[in-house]
């Protein structure tokens, strides 16, 4: 519901109220599909994330994010300077109107399709900018391209009797599509839930449906307009993946764990962040647990090979006992002989079939099969060493399956590398490069979409505190008590973390420290120009100057790279 109209008419209202007066700094993008707008409200710096992505459209406020040096291009320059006057959703389509000073308008179309786009236009309501294929719209009148719906919301909620019609237009339709069809700007979400509430089933064909049943659907969705008109914005989780962003609380998930927000805005934020994170992870997983269900494959394919090996091999006794059958019967035996079947000594003379190679003389046949006996002592013991090998392998990957298949975060990804380091090499699931690929250092983003450095050992303290960190960086470290190093970045961006960014770093000092599972941490920082390694000292071991300290509890934010 990230985009459904009630979503974006929420969102709409609380940009009117935290932006309105609010001046236009610049628009850019630094990712395709994504627009930024960086505005000052209130002496508050703030920004507008927009995605047209097709496959999720979004608009949220954030704190004022740091735009990259590189590979981001000014947009919609004409906007610059200009301040806003109010902002609004459009009634039963997924648009957000931002009008400007000088009486231009921006206009979201944000419709989850390829159609998606942004859309400048002058009072005139000429096309004059637009974020994708710009040429073909400029110089349009947007009202001849976008048809205005202007329906009033108490017409769209029909009466029984036309519910009724609609809903029964096609009877072979199911319960969940004529419902969907009826009022087609409810979404898959809502008409889920309101059949769920009605203890229907979606797959019911609407020709089942009794007067009563159609009645008991119309006063749920009645119920369901009702409670979108005060939002009470939550997000789904299935096994720790955002799955379901909705305006009002949903029965019909009742397996899921709920998230429950004061705003949408903050609800679309944490959702979004949550589902780049989840998609990331499961795109990492999902490539990882393929080379591991290769590996795993190959491995289980090998090991029945080595056991039909082992099988042969375990005939050395087999060979000799014929060998030496084929000694105490040379008298019987003439070269050009295939089969015989000759009288077994060793097992009270009776007959025993052997088989020998015509080519050969029947000393020589005796020979080529003690030659088969030892051949086959020898190599039973090297197979059974490697298929101890091959077995100990299939049940290490299949640890690793699991392992893997519990990580829910990039965090918890990096770490299950590390912690398995030697043998993914061993194994060649991972090579020498890929690891020098990998992040030296944790990495997190807080506030004003700053990043986060944390030191993973000692040495890695050192390295990220001397090497790494600028001067004017932010250092942390939880006072009086052993932990990791952790660096806010500034660099020489002018734009400076504000506090929640120092309070969200602080935070993760105290949670990579000894005092982890203490409820208030305090944490000392200061810039790195502060901090020094005295000669000679221990790894990790540094002193700093002008420190302040902040008292926080340990935790770890959402956002993690």
């Amino acid at each position: 519901m990230l985009n459904h109209f009630i979503t974006l008419q929420s969102l709409a209202d609380e940009f009117n109220v935290a932006l309105k007066n609010a001046a236009v700094l610049e628009l850019y993008s630094q990712q395709k599909n994504e627009l930024q707008i960086s505005l000052l409200a209130n002496t508050t710096p703030k920004t507008l994330s927009v995605s047209i992505t097709p496959q999720m459209n979004f608009i949220f406020m954030r704190e004022q994010i740091a735009r990259a040096k590189r590979n981001s291009i000014s947009l919609f320059t004409e906007l610059n300077n200009l301040t806003i006057n109010n902002i609004t959703g459009h009634l039963f389509d997924r648009i957000i109107n931002i009008n400007f000073s000088n009486k231009m308008k921006m206009l979201f179309h944000l419709f989850g399709t390829t159609s998606a786009n942004i859309f400048l236009i002058n009072e005139n309501k000429e096309i004059i900018n637009a974020f994708k294929h710009s040429k073909d719209f400029v110089g349009k009148s947007y009202e001849n391209l976008f048809k205005s719906k202007e329906e009033d919301f108490s017409n769209l909620i029909a009466d029984f009797e036309t519910f009724k019609d609609k809903m029964l237009e096609d009877r072979n339709k199911t319960t969940f599509s004529a419902v969907k069809g009826a009022y087609k700007f409810l979404g898959s979400t809502l008409a889920r839930e309101a059949l769920h509430r009605a203890k229907l089933e979606e797959k019911v064909h609407a020709s089942e449906l009794t007067h009563d049943d159609l009645k008991t659907i119309y006063q749920q969705l009645i119920n369901l307009f009702t409670e979108v008109s005060k939002p009470a914005p939550t997000i789904y989780y299935s096994n720790n993946i955002p799955r379901v962003f909705s305006m009002i609380k949903l029965e019909h998930l009742t397996g899921s764990t709920p998230e429950n927000f004061s705003s949408v805005n903050e609800g679309v934020k944490v959702f979004v962040a949550q589902s780049f994170k989840a998609s990331n992870i499961d795109f990492d997983k999902k490539e990882f647990l393929l080379k591991i269900k290769n590996e795993l494959d190959k491995l289980v394919r090998t090991e029945k090979a080595i056991k039909n090996e082992v099988l042969e091999a375990s005939r050395a006794d087999e060979y000799d006992h014929i060998a030496k059958v084929i000694m105490t019967n040379l008298q019987h035996l003439t070269k050009g002989t295939k089969d015989i079947d000759v009288e077994d000594v060793f097992h009270n003379d009776k007959l025993m079939r052997i088989t020998l190679d015509p080519k050969l003389t029947p000393a020589k046949n005796a020979e080529r099969y003690f030659d088969k006996s030892r051949k086959a002592r020898i190599a039973y013991e090297a197979v059974k060493t490697r298929l101890v090998d091959v077995t100990k392998n299939i049940a290490l990957l299949e640890k690793l399956l699991l392992h893997l298949d519990n990580c829910q975060t990039k965090e918890q990804f990096a770490e299950f590398k590390d912690e398995y380091d030697a043998d993914l090499k061993r194994l060649h699931l991972i090579s020498e490069k890929e690891k020098a690929a990998l992040p030296p250092f944790r990495i997190f983003k807080v506030a004003g979409d700053f990043e986060v450095l944390v030191g993973k050992s000692a040495a890695n303290n050192d390295l990220l505190t001397m090497k790494y960190a600028k001067p004017n960086d932010l250092w942390f470290h939880a006072r009086g008590a052993g932990g990791s190093h952790v660096v806010l970045k500034v660099g020489n961006t002018k734009i400076k973390p504000a506090k929640e960014a120092v309070k969200q770093a602080a935070s993760i000092a105290a949670y990579y420290s000894k005092m982890r599972n203490a409820g208030n941490v305090p944490v000392a920082y200061c810039e790195r120009k502060y901090v020094r390694k005295p000669k000679k000292s221990n790894e990790g071991t540094v002193v700093l100057e002008r420190e302040k300290v902040i008292f926080v509890e340990p935790e770890l934010p959402e956002d993690k790279t």
